[in-house]
């Protein structure tokens, strides 16, 4: 998100927040699962960060639960 926050900033200048949003809050919500992998700094225990990101598409089986 980092990246894509300086990538499109640089790219659309003060129209770069509607395409962020466009990604980020309505593309990747409506059409994937999305997760966030979070954790904490040594420097900060009590503060959370996202870490990561995994958005399978919507829909999609989880394998391991077709073994068992």
């Amino acid at each position: 998100m980092g990246k894509s926050y300086r990538k499109w900033r640089s790219t659309y200048g003060q129209e770069w927040e509607p395409k962020f949003r466009e990604t980020y809050e309505t593309a990747m919500i409506q059409n994937c699962e999305t997760h966030f992998y979070v954790g904490t700094v040594a420097s900060h225990p009590n503060r959370w960060i996202i870490i990561g990101l995994f958005y399978p598409p919507l829909g999609r089986e989880n394998p391991q639960q077709s073994l068992f």
